[in-house]
């Protein structure tokens, strides 16, 4: 609908050319009016979440928020041109033929948008899509759960419902892993207790899904009463209200719902900006890797990225051969100050972390950020994901070429589950406080402690 609405601004600027001027394309001094206005529209949807009410079964268009959009960009658009003394060039009868066609076709965008979606019948993917893992026998509670769901205008895209001594592990991964591909915006966890103990290694990946995980049960079998017989809530936990059901909530989704967008723009923008910068170094590295020492000059290793999914993280090869083969084992082998399988150029990339400027075309690619949790190689998380509780969670969101982690000195080496236990508690201290200029100065701490962190070997 941003897109569309964006779409017809453009023509309704050209229409009122038309109009005044007899001509399609605007003077020369009514371009950049053209093109800012429907930016300005745009960002005044996004503040007045007009883009977060749409429903086609109701035909709810969010037409308040239109016209208030539409008033704020047309108004930043004239204070602009007054206090730029270029408003005597302005038409008003251009920008009034402006206003008011781009007002109707927005309008006529929504209702035709609109009524295809139902003649189709595809409204419903303007609802929020929610996924239910239960345990059977309990269909009064998946019974009273569906309905309520349906009725608060929500869909269901997922279930997965356990069934006692019938459901297998194996069974219960395949599920879950359809689960992470449709990508919900809410798990509801409806389990018996039983389950939860039984599955609990498998059910440890649904903190790895970027969705909100929400859990309902029979809460006053296992909290303490009041006086008054009523089940109290754990210190910490947190109760909502969803669809009339009371839940409590394990994990809200991170970024909200604007900053996956605006943190994927981020990485777009400023990773063009630092490839073409570190072009010159990126080359004279690969140069001095290639002649340092026999073998490839990148080195590609296999870690857990967004979702838990694995992904091929490229660097700087810093070891010899035969050590980056090492590090490939089953066993967690991580590097140490000093490590013998370090070439010595190697050494000093690693030091100045410019063995990781090739991620930077991961990051391009969209398998990483520019800022977030460090990657894991897949055998650090096998080790450490049943030895920290909620381990899997970074997995929340894409991982970082940086982290807040990293800058407060928790890189390099974690030889002691405490020290990996810290890092983890500082990636979701990011993920929680995430805002673009927390963003921007991690990077810059980045850039100005590279040369001093005594862990970076």
């Amino acid at each position: 609908m941003a897109i569309g609405d964006i779409a017809v601004l453009l023509l309704a600027a050209l229409f009122a050319s038309w109009l005044r001027f007899d001509a399609i394309l605007p003077p020369d001094h009514l371009l950049l009016p053209v093109f800012a206005t429907p930016l300005f529209y745009l960002a005044a949807m996004m503040v007045l979440g007009g883009y977060y009410t749409l429903d086609p079964q109701t035909l709810q268009m969010g037409l308040l928020r239109v016209l208030g959009a539409l008033a704020i960009s047309f108004s930043l658009l004239l204070a602009i041109a007054y206090f730029s003394k270029v408003s005597d060039e302005f038409s008003r009868l251009w920008t009034a033929y402006f206003a008011l066609a781009g007002l109707i076709s927005i309008i006529t965008l929504r209702l035709c948008s609109f009524g295809i979606l139902r003649a189709l019948g595809k409204q419903d993917i303007f609802r929020p899509t929610i996924a239910i893992i239960g345990s059977l026998p309990t269909p009064y509670i998946i019974e009273t759960l569906e309905s309520r769901v349906l009725a608060h205008r929500y869909r269901i895209i997922h279930r997965c419902l356990i069934r006692k001594d019938e459901t297998t592990a194996a069974e219960l991964q395949g599920c879950l892993a359809k689960l992470r591909r449709a990508g919900p915006d809410m798990i509801i966890l409806a389990l018996s207790e039983t389950d939860k103990v039984r599955f609990a290694n498998e059910l440890d990946d649904i903190d790895a899904i970027s969705s909100e995980i929400l859990e309902i049960g029979d809460f006053s079998s296992r909290q303490p009463a009041d006086t008054e017989g009523n089940a109290t809530l754990d210190p910490g936990s947190e109760w909502i209200v969803m669809a009339g059901l009371p839940f409590i909530r394990r994990a809200i989704r991170p970024f909200g719902l604007r900053g996956w967008w605006i943190k994927r723009v981020e990485d777009i923008v400023i990773g063009s900006i630092a490839i073409i910068i570190a072009a010159p170094i990126m080359l004279v590295v690969a140069f001095l890797v290639k002649v340092t020492s026999p073998g490839p000059i990148f080195y590609i290793q296999l870690r857990h990225g967004f979702n838990g999914e694995p992904i091929r993280v490229l660097k700087f090869r810093s070891m010899y051969v035969d050590g980056c083969s090492a590090r490939d084992a089953s066993t967690v082998l991580q590097a140490t100050r000093d490590d013998a399988r370090i070439t010595p150029f190697g050494a000093f990339i690693r030091k100045t972390s410019l063995d990781e400027l090739p991620q930077l075309f991961n990051v391009l690619r969209g398998e990483m950020s520019l800022v977030g949790p460090r990657p894991h190689a897949t055998q650090h998380n096998k080790h450490y994901r049943s030895r920290i509780d909620g381990y899997f969670a970074r997995h929340r969101v894409k991982p970082g070429i940086t982290g807040w982690a990293q800058v407060n000195g928790w890189r390099g080496e974690t030889d002691t589950d405490e020290k990996m236990r810290q890092r983890i508690l500082r990636d979701m201290f990011y993920i929680s406080h995430w805002s673009i200029w927390f963003d921007i100065r991690i990077l810059a701490l980045t850039v100005i402690r590279t040369s001093f962190d005594k862990n970076a070997f």
